[in-house]
Formats: structure tokens, sequence, C-alpha cells
């Protein structure tokens, strides 16, 4: 029970003395108008708010959501491989790559990969 104490007084004086240290860098750190700004896609934040936006950086986003989704999903059907019946574990990792080939060509086609619209 002494010894528990002893590892939590002695954590806490360690992340005491870090928090101090990082203070004191953060002190030294000059103040930067430019750093401060914030950055949104490129767009100089000082001019006016109304400007068009381009349709690239969105869609660009929502097909990276897309296939970020269905790499999550990938991965829990790897680890059930050796788990599952081999011809259903097959028969879903087919149709599950076919509608990624479908999505990528579908988005191909439509021009939403194409950066020179």
């Amino acid at each position: 029970m002494l010894t528990n104490f002893k590892m939590m007084l002695m954590m806490i004086l360690i992340l005491i003395t870090l928090m101090m240290m990082m203070l004191m860098i953060n002190m030294k750190m000059k103040f930067n108008l430019n750093k401060s700004a914030p950055f949104e896609c490129g767009f100089d934040p000082f001019n006016k708010s109304r400007i068009p936006f381009s349709l690239n950086f969105y869609l660009i986003a929502i097909i990276f959501l897309i296939f970020d989704i269905e790499i999550s999903i990938i991965l829990p059907m790897i680890m059930n491989f050796k788990m599952s019946n081999m011809i259903n574990f097959n028969i879903l990792f087919l149709m599950f790559f076919m509608f990624m080939i479908i999505t990528i060509f579908y988005e191909w086609k439509f021009g939403s990969l194409n950066w020179k619209i």
C-alpha cells in the first residue's frame, strides 16, 4: 500500500515538472500573428468570407470518407477469417471488393477524381 502511494506521488511530481517545463518553453515563444491565424483549406482568412468555394475539396473529402469507412469494414473481416465459413467469407469479400471497384469507376466516370474542372 505504501509503495503504491510512493509511486503515485512520484508520478505526480514528474507530471508537475513536465507541466512547468512546458509552461517555461511556451513563455519563451514569440507571438506571431500569421502563425496564430486560422488556416482553412488554403483560403486567406483576412479576405472576404463569401468567396466561391471549390467543390473539389468537398468531393475529395466525401470520397476519402467513403473509402475510409470501407477500410474500417475490411479489418474486422480479416480478423474473422479463421472463424467463419470459407465459402461465405469469400462470397462476402468478393461482393465487398466488387462494390469498391464499381464505386471507384463510378467516381472516375463522372469526373469526381478529375481536378481540372
